[in-house]
């Protein structure tokens, strides 16, 4: 049985920013894109939409909203929707946006989809990195996501080009 607390995660994923501790950022451009930024979001608000059959089923959202700290400093959050596209005792999918927003309002646009198994949770993605603006202007690249066990946390690796 799939509880809220393992739905939310799985949808979360997100990014999950992305689809929301610690974050080394080194800036970039276009340009020299070939950067790496580590960072871990932290759950803030996520609001559950039941929008498919009653109870978790395929068509349902989630909308977050998540906190970006550094040295345990908030330097920004990321923002974003996962919808379910298949949600059974054994698979659950969801596809998802998000968007890293930082300090200085440059932004990093991620898009993908994840699976798991309910029983199990949440394990990690990887998305594609789609955009950005200001000093993220025209990055692509990827974003994986490992879920930090017993804990609200997605440590998150960019891999900007």
């Amino acid at each position: 049985m799939t509880t809220r607390r393992t739905r939310r995660a799985a949808t979360t994923a997100t990014l999950v920013a992305v689809l929301g501790g610690c974050i080394t950022l080194a800036a970039t451009t276009a340009a020299d894109a070939d950067d790496t930024l580590r960072l871990t979001t932290v759950v803030g608000t996520n609001t559950d939409l039941d929008l498919g059959d009653a109870g978790p089923s395929a068509g349902d959202v989630q909308a977050f909203r998540d906190d970006v700290l550094r040295n345990g400093q908030v330097v920004g959050y990321t923002t974003g929707s996962c919808q379910v596209t298949e949600f059974g005792e054994t698979r659950l999918v969801v596809a998802c946006t998000a968007t890293v927003v930082f300090a200085d309002g440059s932004m990093i646009t991620t898009q993908g989809a994840s699976q798991e198994d309910p029983a199990v949770g949440p394990r990690g993605f990887e998305w594609a990195v789609t955009g950005g603006t200001g000093r993220y202007t025209g990055v692509g690249g990827t974003v994986t996501g490992e879920f930090v066990p017993d804990t609200d946390r997605v440590d998150l690796t960019i891999r900007l080009r």
